[in-house]
């Protein structure tokens, strides 16, 4: 063997050893890679899990607030009606005062 292709075949093996140790970097990288975007589509994942029970509670919400507002409305009716009933309207009322003022004039 001449001393030119040994130089030649430890410049190679240099050249190998060099090329494995940066594709051992390159795997471990792809590999943190890879396990990051798993969490990414976990987190994905439960970001719309999440979402979809505040649509869920959203919907609730507005139904219970549906409900209120005609129980509330329901409650005014029936309020104005006794009111009405009682003659309690607006100005027909007289305070003590207004009773005396007018009583006072006559």
């Amino acid at each position: 063997m001449s001393p030119i292709t040994l130089v030649i075949e430890v410049v190679l093996a240099l050249m190998l050893a060099a090329c494995l140790f940066y594709f051992w970097r390159l795997d471990k990288k792809l590999s943190a890679l890879r396990s990051g975007q798993d969490g990414a589509l976990k987190a994905a994942a439960e970001l719309a899990q999440a979402t979809a029970q505040a649509e869920a509670a959203v919907r609730a919400l507005r139904g219970a607030a549906s409900d209120a507002g005609r129980d509330l409305q329901s409650r005014i009716n029936d309020a104005r009606a006794a009111a009405d009933r009682l003659g309690l309207g607006v100005g027909r009322v007289r305070t003590s005062a207004d009773l005396g003022a007018v009583r006072g004039r006559i």
